[in-house]
C-alpha cells in the first residue's frame, strides 16, 4: 500500500478542532482566548524524553496537542512543546480528554505571539465576507 505523506499545513481542520469549533457556534466555549484550528507538527518534551505529536489549536493562553500514548502526563506535568512555526514554549498540562492533551502556555515568547498575529490575520481573510 502507498501511503502519501502527511504535511501539516496551518488552515487544515482535525477532528478535534472542529469539535472545539462546534462547540463555539454553540455558545459553549468556556475560554477567553481565540482559538485557531491549525495542524502542526511538533515535538512534546517531558521528563527527559521527546515525543512526536501534532498541535491541534492555539491561543494565546494554550494550546491542544494531539494525544501521545507513551508519555507519561498528568494533570500539571511541565512539558516543552516546539515547532517550527511557534519555536519553543514552556506549558503545563491542564487536562487529558479524547481529544488530546490540553496544554496552558506559561509565559508564551515572542515567537509564539507573532505566530498567533499571523494566525489571527489569516483567519480574518478565511472567514471575510465575499463581496
Amino acid at each position: 500500500m502507498n501511503a502519501t505523506p502527511h504535511t501539516p499545513q496551518i488552515g487544515t481542520v482535525s477532528s478535534a478542532s472542529a469539535a472545539v469549533m462546534a462547540e463555539a457556534r454553540l455558545g459553549r466555549e468556556r475560554r477567553r482566548d481565540t482559538r485557531f484550528p491549525v495542524t502542526l507538527s511538533a515535538r512534546l518534551h517531558q521528563g527527559g524524553r521527546s515525543y512526536r505529536t501534532e498541535i491541534l489549536n492555539l491561543s494565546r493562553g494554550g494550546l491542544l496537542l494531539a494525544p501521545v500514548m507513551l508519555a507519561p502526563l498528568n494533570p500539571g506535568s511541565r512539558i516543552r512543546v516546539e515547532a517550527a512555526t511557534i519555536g519553543e514554549v514552556e506549558a503545563y498540562v491542564v487536562s487529558l480528554s479524547a481529544l488530546g492533551i490540553h496544554a496552558r502556555v506559561e509565559d508564551p515568547t515572542e515567537r509564539f505571539q507573532n505566530a498567533l498575529v499571523r494566525l489571527a490575520r489569516l483567519t480574518r481573510i478565511w472567514t471575510a465576507p465575499e463581496m
